[in-house]
């Protein structure tokens, strides 16, 4: 017999026994309730209804280290949702990844992600838009932890001076800190967020 952190829900539900079925559907119950005590775990869980306890255990450690920030909101956990548009672009503007033109009538990318940082109710996005040659599509940050080591990079561009991005085209870009705009719900203000130039 298997340990009874191993049992799924449709498992515990076919098990003929009514006493172990309902000591077992109690536990997992329980165990359930505990571990979707705050918003971040009520949230993925919610995606994985039938998951034994172990499972879930495993899950959330997973999506708690995925989505906890490290430079942006140090320890925070936040929801990050990497929007990204193709346009074709109605005169030459430059590339933020390389300072290559992208030609009028050419296909390009639009970048600006929102955050959405949990237990605060707080939602920012990039201050500015990065307009990309669309060979630059799979360097756009998707992760919280990409956009982290992006954001580490932009603003210590000197040391990853041999990338294939220009880092330095970036911090020029940004004027030196990437600054993230705070959303209001009364959409009247919003203030920046960023760290103190050095």
């Amino acid at each position: 017999m298997k340990a009874v952190e191993e049992y799924t829900l449709d498992e515990i539900q076919e098990i003929d026994n009514l006493e172990l079925r309902n000591k077992l559907m109690t536990f997992y119950q329980e165990k359930r309730l505990e571990l979707e005590s705050d918003p971040f775990s009520r949230k993925v869980l919610r995606s994985y209804p039938n998951c034994s306890i172990s499972q879930l255990i495993s899950i959330l450690n997973t999506e708690f280290l995925e989505h906890t920030s490290f430079y942006n909101f140090p320890g925070k956990q936040v929801w990050f949702y990497p929007t990204v548009r193709e346009y074709k672009s109605e005169f030459d503007t430059t590339c933020a990844f390389s300072g290559g033109v992208i030609r009028k009538g050419s296909l390009y990318c639009c970048y600006r992600p929102l955050l959405e940082v949990v237990n605060s109710n707080r939602t920012y996005v990039l201050s500015k838009a990065l307009k990309t040659e669309m060979a630059y599509f799979s360097d756009l940050p998707t992760t919280m932890m990409e956009f982290d080591i992006f954001t580490q990079k932009i603003e210590n561009y000197q040391d990853y001076q041999n990338e294939h991005i220009d880092y330095e085209a970036l911090n020029y870009y940004f004027g030196g800190t990437v600054l993230l705009l705070e959303l209001r719900k009364d959409r009247r203000k919003v203030r920046k967020k960023g760290r103190k130039k050095v």
